[in-house]
């Protein structure tokens, strides 16, 4: 790995979206953070999701790979 390609990782915009993808994901609303139970089983169904899973690694790699080079290299 290049050290620009790591320091995708630490730029928080990078983290923002994928966050942002969970969240959708779990299907989450503002009534989800009142318990600690509901999250967790929010969490549960989303690691049980197979979509969700493969929706999250799509984001991932759309917010990581950089679209003025080719291939998934720097």
């Amino acid at each position: 790995m290049t050290k620009k390609s790591t320091n995708r990782w630490k730029n928080p915009w990078l983290w923002v979206g994928v966050i942002g993808v969970i969240l959708t994901a779990l299907n989450v609303n503002a009534s989800s953070f009142t318990s600690w139970v509901e999250l967790g089983h929010g969490f549960l169904n989303f690691v049980q999701n197979p979509f969700a899973l493969g929706t999250v690694a799509m984001s991932l790699l759309g917010n990581y790979v950089d679209p003025t080079t080719g291939g998934l290299k720097d």
